[in-house]
């Protein structure tokens, strides 16, 4: 074998002609015998080998020509803004993604955890099967996103696989901690439970809270008294209410009352222990304020109060428990610098933070404006699309943006306002190629899941 080749490998140098060979059988040697010199040999097939299980059917419809060709130009893009979108319609409209590009959809989710909720939306039957022959897509199937907890592993390790446990039964993770916590000496294994609480956090978890607020580590008593000011209805709340009736009248601070008193060890294991935050008459309302609902005060008596600021930082960090942030929010504003007021309404549901941050934004300047768009996931309903816009057209563009309209609008905002409002648009930031790119995408989008019969 080896020497027939080594002649046809001549003949080939030498030509047809000279070599007096006919061109079809040279080229037929060539082809065989190049294969049998190079090509790999076949596995032996292991006598347990199991074979792959047949793809089960669809049970869900397919995306449609124009629909697959959106996400194809998404995919291209490569942001994950405009896929989660894509996401979102097709499980609206209930239609999985097309097998041909379940592969990348699978590889993109292996890379990305954050895409991997919305990605899980348009598997269907054929993913989750395809998800199964790949360790590295095992997260569709639910394989890599239940770790199990070791407690021999490192602290990171643990804590990942308790707040996935967390998850799917935050129950058993409750009886576990309250188990554990008291018998660790380590203070991060002591951090690592009452971190491992934040996912799901309920009323439920307030004992084990409660007893964290006698730790001598500052690290772990201040995380617990965070999350347990999150808390509605909890023991935290009426020792602040009662503190609050005791110590002010009318948002006033009473004379000789308990406030003008050093604070008794019960407040002071109420208090933030890392800083000075929560020292001194002021942190001490501002601590209070931030452990009741905002709906305690009488907004009025508060804006009045010599104490404002404290008492509106604290209400600041209570939003998240208040019927209606909005009043409370435009009132905090006038205290609070703009960094603060973001990590407030970062705290917030999507819809409410995207309320407050409307009714708060109307001096900002661009790069706060910005940033505070960016916590805010999108499609933006059109109301919020136009008042933000109207925020940006007045907001002066930073230079390295000048003439480039704002990312975070085009990929977030309303299609519908974005379409319509486009001339103006483009006159106030004249260089917008990218970006009216990006906006045209999204109505292709959107009119592919709009027509009816094409999905």
């Amino acid at each position: 074998m080896e020497q027939r080749w080594q002649d046809t490998v001549q003949q080939l140098l030498v030509g047809t002609r000279r070599g007096n060979v006919d061109r079809d059988t040279l080229l037929a040697d060539c082809a065989a015998l190049g294969v049998a010199r190079f090509g790999a040999r076949l596995p032996m097939t292991p006598d347990n080998l199991t074979p792959v299980p047949l793809a089960p059917p669809e049970n869900a419809q397919l995306a449609g020509e124009s629909v697959r060709t959106v996400l194809a130009q998404v995919l291209g893009w490569d942001d994950e803004a405009l896929l989660t979108e894509w996401c979102a319609a097709a499980s609206r409209s209930r239609v999985v993604a097309a097998h041909a590009q379940l592969p990348q959809l699978l590889a993109l989710g292996g890379a990305r955890p954050t895409l991997r909720p919305a990605i899980r939306l348009v598997l269907g039957m054929r993913g989750q099967w395809l998800a199964q022959l790949s360790k590295d897509w095992g997260w569709a199937v639910g394989a890599k996103d239940q770790e199990e907890y070791d407690p021999t592993a490192t602290a990171g390790k643990r804590l990942t696989a308790l707040r996935q446990w967390r998850r799917t039964d935050p129950a058993a993770v409750r009886e576990l901690a309250a188990e554990r916590y008291p018998e660790e000496r380590r203070t991060t294994d002591r951090q690592l439970w009452i971190h491992a609480l934040e996912v799901n956090l309920a009323i439920e978890d307030e004992p084990l809270l409660e007893l964290a607020l006698d730790d001598r580590v500052a690290a772990v008593h201040d995380f617990a008294l965070r999350m347990l000011r999150r808390i509605p209805g909890t023991a935290l709340a009426q020792r602040a209410e009662r503190r609050l009736w005791d110590g002010l009248r009318d948002a006033d601070v009473i004379p000789d009352g308990r406030f003008e008193l050093e604070p008794d060890a019960a407040e002071r294991r109420d208090l933030l222990h890392d800083g000075n935050t929560e020292t001194g008459i002021a942190g001490r309302l501002r601590a209070a304020a931030a452990s009741v609902p905002p709906e305690f005060w009488d907004l009025d008596q508060v804006v009045a109060s010599p104490w404002a600021k404290p008492l509106l930082q604290g209400i600041a960090d209570a939003l998240p428990l208040a019927a209606d942030p909005v009043p409370w929010a435009l009132a905090a504003s006038e205290v609070l610098t703009g960094m603060a007021l973001l990590d407030a309404i970062d705290s917030l549901p999507a819809r409410t933070a995207s309320e407050v941050l409307v009714a708060v934004s109307h001096d900002w300047k661009y790069d706060l404006l910005d940033h505070g768009c960016s916590q805010l996931p999108g499609p933006w309903s059109a109301g919020t699309t136009e008042a933000l816009l109207e925020r940006f057209v007045v907001a002066v563009t930073p230079g390295w943006r000048t003439g480039r309209p704002p990312p975070v609008l085009l990929t977030r905002g309303d299609v519908g306002v974005l379409t319509e409002q486009w001339p103006r648009i483009a006159e106030r930031w004249p260089e917008h190629t990218n970006e009216q790119a990006v906006l045209h995408l999204r109505v292709q989008l959107r009119d592919a899941f709009d027509r009816r019969g094409d999905q």
